[in-house]
Order: structure tokens, then sequence, then C-alpha cells
């Protein structure tokens, strides 16, 4: 049927004329209502909303608060008090100072981009003058291939130079430009800077007993690496 609007379940509609009442025709028992007074136009209507109703919010567990222990924090100062070390032999504390030596030198040479093999070869030429590969070789402790392949990019990089033997036209000898003179020099100063902030650490009164261990310490390990070559 045109022109009827079937009313919603909770829902009036209100006309200029009168208020439309949903029940069946015949059912007189209740009072009519009056229209309200709306400015509506003939013919239009208002939906009133349904009657809200009140839906209570799912409480939420409430979380129990943290109690603070007698005599204690929450939050406990951390202890600064080092962690005491594993007690090591000898021969594992020397070699765990090794590394961590050659790790140390290795970032102290990281702003001159430079390896440690490079390092030491820089030493070995600045303290001789000139080196054939053999004698770099044995004063690096590597192989003569090795050396070979050492001695290219520091070639490259304009820090030595090879020219050929005097004696020996077959062989050549190795020597520092002026360029890798003054990088030996960094090299020389960066590892001062490392073993004297090292030295800091220690005692003032034990420093000389600590460098003058090394010192005879050094000198062993050279004696029995001269052993070795003389066996050879």
């Amino acid at each position: 049927m045109t022109g009827v609007v079937e009313p919603l379940e909770g829902q009036m509609f209100l006309f200029r004329g009168g208020v439309h009442d949903p029940r069946p025709e015949g059912d007189e028992e209740a009072p009519p209502v009056e229209a309200p007074d709306s400015d509506l136009p003939e013919g239009t209507g208002a939906v009133l909303p349904p009657p809200q109703r009140t839906i209570p919010r799912a409480t939420r567990p409430r979380q129990p608060r943290p109690v603070e222990p007698e005599n204690a924090t929450l939050f406990p100062v951390e202890n600064s008090t080092p962690r005491p070390r594993p007690e090591l032999p000898f021969s594992r504390r020397m070699s765990d100072l090794v590394r961590r030596l050659q790790l140390l030198e290795r970032d102290a040479l990281a702003s001159l981009e430079l390896t440690l093999p490079q390092a030491h070869a820089l030493h070995a030429l600045r303290g001789a003058g000139s080196l054939r590969m053999q004698e770099l070789a044995a004063s690096l402790g590597l192989a003569q291939s090795t050396v070979t392949r050492l001695v290219a990019p520091l070639k490259r990089m304009g820090l030595l130079d090879r020219r050929p033997d005097r004696k020996d036209g077959r062989a050549t000898r190795a020597f520092l430009t002026e360029k890798g003179t003054a990088t030996s020099d960094g090299v020389e100063a960066a590892d001062r800077q490392l073993y004297q902030g090292i030295l800091e650490h220690l005692p003032d009164s034990r420093r000389a007993e600590v460098v003058a261990a090394i010192e005879l310490l050094h000198d062993a390990v050279l004696a029995i690496a001269e052993d070795a070559e003389g066996d050879a």
C-alpha cells in the first residue's frame, strides 16, 4: 500500500494532524494522544529514537598494586663493584692477554686504515731501512709469498717502494717512502698512546715492575725465536 509507513518497534511517527498509533484499528481503550506542536510542513513526520537501554560496562579486574618488601626497594641500585674474574692458569692468561692486545691495537690503527700485519711491516722497515722480501718475511714470521701479497697494497698506497738489490740483481728490497715514514710515525704514536693508557690503569708503585717484567718476557721470546731459526 502506497503512502503507509510501517512503524518500527519502539518508535512513533508524528504527523501534523495527529499521532500515528501502531495498534490495530478498533482498540480504543487508550485515550487519544494529542500531537505536539510542530513547524513541520503538512505530511512531514519526525522519527523519535527508541528508548535507550543502559548496558553496564564489563568490569575489568583490578591489578594488584605492588607491595614494597620490608627493608628493600622495588628497584635496587646495581652493585658497582666489578665482578670477580675467574682464576686462569698462566698459559691461558697470556693467550687471552695477547688476543685482547691485538684487538686494542686494531682499533687504535682504524684511523690510519692499516691492518696489524701492515703496521708490523712498516715497523720492521722503519727499523732496518730496507729489507729483502726474505728478510722481511723472517722478521714478521710469515711466509715469503704472504709477505709479497702484504707489500703489494702498501706499494699501491704509496707507503713503500721496491728496488733491485745491489748485491743480488735477482732480488728486490723494500723501503719506506716519505709518506710511509710519516705513516710509520703515526703508527708509533698510536701504539704509544694505547700502552701509556694501559700503564695508567696500574698502581703507580708497580708500573716500573710491570715494564721490567715485560722486557724480561720479550727477551725470552726473542731467544726462543732465534734458537728456532738456528735449528732450521
